[in-house]
């Protein structure tokens, strides 16, 4: 497995190509570049319109997406390669990066181009949500 091609993206939010990308884009690219498998990238399920009927409807959007793909990942206590890191970024903002081995992870958010990182390390450890692998 290498992910050296994949260090150095620039955090681009909604960005989904080489040239810029968000974390769960570079997840999508990952799985699609070494697995061949086509992770669903949600784009479009947000509206970009104010009101409380087109929040709504996204966020009704957002929860049929998250419950059809539910059931293709399972929770996992020990990281493999290519599991998903769910991370807490604050209370109510989500971060993932793919797992390349038990402690380091390929990730990307804003104001920093993708890089590897320990995600057991002192910033991220207390911030893991789950880890999750691809069942499909």
């Amino acid at each position: 497995m290498k992910f050296d091609d994949y260090i150095g993206i620039p955090f681009v939010d909604n960005g989904n190509t080489r040239k810029g990308c968000d974390c769960w884009r570079l997840v999508v690219m990952v799985y699609q570049d070494h697995l061949n498998i086509d992770l669903p990238d949600f784009d479009g399920l947000c509206i970009d319109r104010t009101g409380a009927t087109a929040l709504l409807s996204s966020l009704r959007r957002i929860r049929a997406k998250i419950c059809e793909y539910k059931e293709k990942w399972k929770r996992v206590e020990n990281p493999q390669p290519y599991d998903v890191v769910i991370l807490r970024n604050s209370d109510d903002l989500y971060h993932c990066g793919i797992a390349i081995n038990r402690r380091e992870m390929l990730h990307t958010m804003e104001g920093i181009d993708s890089a590897i990182e320990d995600f057991t390390g002192l910033y991220w450890k207390d911030r893991i949500e789950g880890i999750y692998r691809y069942t499909g």
